[in-house]
């Protein structure tokens, strides 16, 4: 029987301050190349699970015949919440099932190849000694999986010793390679071009607009966000890993700039404070993602009309 896959694709991304899932990895992304290495595998069918800027998500993977599934408390949750929602989605007749963040897409077909002729509650992938991704569990893990409520995620429940873990060396270093830091995107780039004998030319489109400071940033407009999903700047601030004064900063920055009011504050009481965005701040979030959504698919175009494809890395060294 085929496996299935649960990709967790519902963090804000925000220690790497952009979209991860839809970062370019070389003519492709991070999400397509994982969703195409688990498709290598006999991985069928393929979920994942959405959340921060889901619909963005679902039109980007729409011809990719994956399954969708939208964590609506991304914001307050972690990746083990996805995943169970994900697992409890699947068929019941699901014998085993590979689970992986989004962001860890050089995994070879050949580690999750050897992975599957390999049988336990749990097979983990290894390199040097380290844990990485993805897992491939059995029907009992599952059930486990779904029932755990203790810390640490699915490592913690490993670490419980209830589980029969069938450790494999594979010798892929990119089953421990993601995407959480900037220093970390940088690493897979540089893994990438290694694989394939060269690099590839990449678009990196940073949108920033403003007026005497520019404050509709990526940052900024995820903070924006976050605070309409929270009802809180605090905990949009916790969200991001950012402090709240920044948060606070970036907010009254805005609201100078505009000369009016984005975030709306709610004193305590009985039921606590809170913030909420005001009519035009829900406004001017959906007027940066609809401009930036444009620009980026124009950008798009142009890049293909203005690089010819052996300028952008198709051809390998030695090509003619």
């Amino acid at each position: 029987m085929a496996p299935s896959a649960v990709i967790a694709a519902a963090g804000l991304s925000a220690r790497m301050r952009d979209f991860k899932p839809l970062l370019s990895l070389g003519s492709s992304t991070i999400i397509r190349h994982t969703i195409d290495v688990l498709r290598t595998a006999g991985a069928d069918p393929i979920l994942v699970v959405t959340g921060y800027q889901s619909a963005v998500l679902e039109r980007h993977l729409f011809s990719n015949g994956v399954m969708f599934l939208k964590n609506e408390r991304f914001a307050q949750t972690d990746m083990l919440t996805s995943l169970q929602l994900g697992l409890r989605t699947l068929s019941p007749d699901t014998d085993r099932v590979f689970l992986t963040p989004a962001d860890v897409p050089l995994v070879s077909p050949d580690t999750l190849k050897r992975m599957l002729t390999v049988r336990g509650q749990v097979v983990c992938p290894m390199y040097q000694g380290r844990q990485g991704h993805p897992l491939l569990v059995d029907r009992e893990a599952v059930s486990q999986i779904l029932d755990w409520k203790g810390s640490g995620g699915i490592r913690g429940l490993m670490d419980t010793g209830t589980l029969e873990i069938v450790r494999v060396e594979t010798g892929d270093p990119a089953i421990r390679m993601d995407a959480d830091t900037p220093e970390d995107y940088k690493r897979l780039l540089q893994y990438q071009a290694r694989l394939q004998g060269h690099g590839n030319l990449r678009m990196d489109l940073q949108l920033n607009i403003g007026m005497e400071e520019l404050f509709l940033t990526t940052e900024n407009i995820q903070l924006l966000d976050m605070i309409g999903q929270t009802g809180s700047i605090q905990n949009a601030c916790a969200c991001m890993h950012i402090s709240y004064s920044k948060g606070w900063k970036a907010v009254n920055t805005m609201e100078r700039q505009l000369g009016f009011p984005v975030v709306r504050r709610t004193a305590g009481g009985a039921d606590g404070g809170g913030s909420s965005l005001t009519e035009r701040g829900v406004e001017l979030l959906a007027c940066y993602r609809l401009f930036r959504q444009k620009v980026y698919e124009e950008a798009l175009r142009q890049f293909d009309l203005c690089f010819p494809k052996y300028l952008r890395g198709s051809q390998r060294k030695g090509d003619k």
